[in-house]
């Protein structure tokens, strides 16, 4: 057996190579392009994306070039290139930032209306039910705008974002909050009625560590936007989250809100996404070792100690990370945080945890770090939203099988085939737990 220093050492290893594969450039042929007008430029074809083909300039910088609008020499070279090709094998090498900045939003007040206290970011609008501090509405507004910017950052097709504005409702009590429609039993939520992506943003103070301080709502020693973080990513995500199973829209939720954040900064690096998502690990491995007698809250908060009501207590898992099949085939009312009992929010804390190290594996692991299938997945969720958005009034009619399905679980499973098909469950399961392991990860054996 490796000894920890051993184990460890060989995981920063894979690691620093993760780092080389990410900031090199996938190159594939050096020309010279043309368009039908006959302008040129020399670029090295890195692939294909969007019906362009992707160069990469001697400056480094990527363009994309239309196929419709190249020379019809340039048109017939480029489908030769891909004709042998598969729709992932053709897509670029990604780009993985190492951080996404977001400059600190500066607000010097906010809006009293109707008993409520409303300020603005340039693609949020907060609703809270009583004023705020001024550093509360900075953080919040400066969150929020580096939370857009994270997920647009990321290789992944999400709806048109010119013009958005979305809608934060920050409750001051969870009496409040539940009113408002925010589930019992859950730290935050985004609610939306239908695949327009309207919806709106509903967190408690308390999920935030917002208290009172000399008579003003301002941040506590326990302060985090994990929770905020977690639930603009549904919301940034919304035209395609009825598209998506919830493991998907979970999972990648965590992982934004779980990424490591510190003023306006997410930081992104192989180490820092490895490490964020070991922290996460060992907080509940921690609670496993210790096995006292605890409750289990949402998984967006700390268990707390339990009085001793003479019930036996459910026993903690010895793993928390579940085999990815099991993940997938979970059912969506499983994920409901209003279902009462200590094995339910087990099982619920497993679920979230399990979703964000699915989503890392798919976006950094998978496909040799190119996260090829999950692009393709979210290209045609992307391509169909259009359609789902305007009811059928705008955009390019869904392929047939959309009109001959019955159910939104026919529809995300078709999408979900693009990622991995039933007979694949196995392979995943297996390439997932080796992968994690040889990142110093202690995933023991499913039963």
């Amino acid at each position: 057996m490796l000894s920890v220093t051993m184990r460890f050492s060989f995981a920063n290893r894979l690691l620093g190579a993760a780092l080389l594969l990410e900031s090199a450039s996938s190159i594939l042929c050096a020309r010279e392009w043309k368009d039908i007008t006959g302008r040129k430029l020399e670029g090295e074809l890195l692939g294909f994306e969007k019906d362009s083909v992707v160069v990469l300039l001697p400056n480094k910088q990527r363009v994309f070039l239309p196929v419709e609008k190249l020379c019809p020499a340039d048109q017939a070279w480029t489908h030769e290139w891909a004709k042998d090709k598969s729709p992932a094998q053709r897509l670029p090498m990604p780009r993985w930032p190492e951080t996404v900045q977001q400059p600190e939003i500066k607000l010097t007040n906010g809006t009293r209306k109707e008993g409520g206290f409303i300020f603005n970011s340039p693609h949020y609008e907060f609703n809270c039910d009583a004023e705020v501090s001024v550093s509360v509405m900075n953080d919040f507004a400066t969150v929020a705008e580096g939370t857009v910017r994270l997920l647009y950052s990321l290789p992944l097709q999400l709806g048109p974002l010119e013009g958005r504005i979305y809608n934060a409702r920050i409750c001051r009590s969870r009496a409040t909050y539940e009113r408002a429609g925010g589930p019992s039993g859950s730290a935050g939520v985004f609610i939306t009625a239908s695949m327009s992506g309207d919806g709106v943003l509903l967190v408690p103070f308390e999920s935030l560590g917002i208290e009172q301080f000399l008579g003003k709502n301002t941040k506590s020693y326990d302060y985090r936007a994990t929770v905020l973080i977690h639930e603009m990513a549904h919301q940034v995500t919304a035209e395609l989250l009825q598209l998506m199973p919830k493991w998907v829209a979970e999972g990648l939720a965590e992982y934004a809100g779980n990424m490591t954040y510190r003023n306006g900064v997410f930081y992104l690096g192989p180490r820092d996404r490895v490490q964020a998502l070991r922290l996460r690990l060992d907080f509940y491995d921690k609670l496993t070792r210790e096995q006292g007698t605890r409750v289990m809250a949402s998984p967006s908060t700390n268990p707390s100690k339990i009085s001793d009501s003479g019930t036996p207590a459910a026993r903690l898992p010895e793993s928390w990370i579940m085999r990815p099949s099991a993940l997938i085939k979970t059912s969506e009312s499983a994920w409901a945080t209003n279902v009462g009992g200590r094995a339910s929010m087990i099982q619920l804390h497993r679920m979230y945890l399990s979703s964000m190290f699915l989503m890392h594996y798919f976006l950094h692991i998978a496909d040799n770090g190119e996260a090829r299938r999950i692009r393709l997945y979210f290209e045609g969720m992307a391509q169909d939203a259009a359609w789902f958005r305007s009811m059928g009034k705008n955009g390019s009619p869904p392929p047939d099988y959309i009109t001959r399905k019955t159910s939104l679980e026919d529809i995300r499973d078709h999408y979900l085939k693009v990622l991995v098909t039933p007979d694949q469950l196995e392979a995943l399961d297996a390439d997932f737990r080796s992968k994690y392991i040889a990142l110093g990860f202690r995933i023991p054996e499913w039963k």
